[in-house]
């Protein structure tokens, strides 16, 4: 297949089904998919809200969609620039290798350009060696950091905490 017969396009509300079997599928490969607690309404409620806190490009191959990506803004200090967020860059299993993954990077690359981004950045598990060569094979530099994550119900604890009394006394 040529990389010609790949069609992107940004989702619409429409597509809610399908991105949600997208998520579903990533979760799957990932190891996590009893992690998902998502729901067309909670899609729905972020990516097409008034300004949507995400977006997702999609890939079609003779309009059949086959991988995905989604994406976001983050704010870089150290450059005073938005960055581009990918959350997800997900390619069905029998699609791989036929340029559809690079085709969703580069149009995200694209994305940042257009819209005066000063990084393109994501993660990628340390045991996905075949995705970190194909991130380092289109330019990435792949970094030894760590993601800190605080879930849900942490984030409830740790707001309530009354342990730092320079904090209380400046909320007065």
């Amino acid at each position: 297949m040529a990389e010609t017969d790949i069609k992107l396009r940004i989702a619409t509300i429409e597509d809610l089904e399908l991105i949600l079997s997208f998520i579903s599928q990533k979760a799957e490969f990932d190891g996590y998919p009893n992690s998902l607690e998502i729901t067309i309404d909670k899609l729905r409620q972020t990516l097409f809200a008034q300004p949507p806190l995400a977006q997702v490009l999609l890939a079609q191959v003779n309009d059949v969609a086959v991988g995905f990506a989604l994406f976001s803004y983050a704010y870089s200090s150290f450059l005073a620039q938005p960055t581009l967020w990918v959350g997800d860059l997900y390619v069905q299993p029998l699609m791989r290798g036929k340029g559809i993954g690079t085709a969703l990077l580069q149009r995200l690359a694209q994305i940042a350009q257009e819209t005066n981004c000063g990084r393109l950045e994501w993660t990628v598990a340390n045991r996905n060696n075949r995705a970190i060569a194909f991130y380092k094979r289109h330019g990435t530099q792949v970094l030894d950091v760590r993601l800190c994550r605080v879930a849900r119900s942490a984030i409830s604890q740790l707001a309530g905490r009354q342990s730092d009394k320079r904090l209380t006394a400046f909320q007065k």
